[in-house]
This record gives C-alpha cells, structure tokens and sequence, in this order.
C-alpha cells in the first residue's frame, strides 16, 4: 500500500508555517548543493522566511 498524496496548500497557522520552514530549510539547501556538485553548476540559493529572514546559500563549482 503507497502513501497517500498530499494537497499542497498554505499554511493557515503562522506558527505552523515558521516551523514547517525552518523544518524543511536545511533539506532544500542540502538537495541545491547536491544539484550543484552533481551538474557542476554555480548555484545561488536565496529564500526569504514567513518572517522575512534571508537565507542564501552560494554553491560555487569545483
């Protein structure tokens, strides 16, 4: 038996948003340096928190 999908929606809950961020951040950043390195791209990262917080990550090639 397979998982169910789920429908993408926003966050209503704006504590529920920041956590679910902070949550999955560090995953996308982790999968864009992993994109870099395999296609041996430079890649810039920038996205902004629900609390309007930066974060960027610079991947350069090798």
């Amino acid at each position: 038996m397979g998982r169910v999908k789920l429908k993408i929606k926003k966050l209503e809950n704006n504590s529920a948003r920041v956590v679910t961020y902070s949550k999955r951040r560090s995953g996308i950043v982790k999968k864009a340096k992993e994109l870099s390195i395999l296609c041996d791209i430079d890649l810039i990262l920038l996205m902004f928190s629900p609390t309007e917080k930066p974060t960027i990550c610079i991947s350069e090639r090798r």
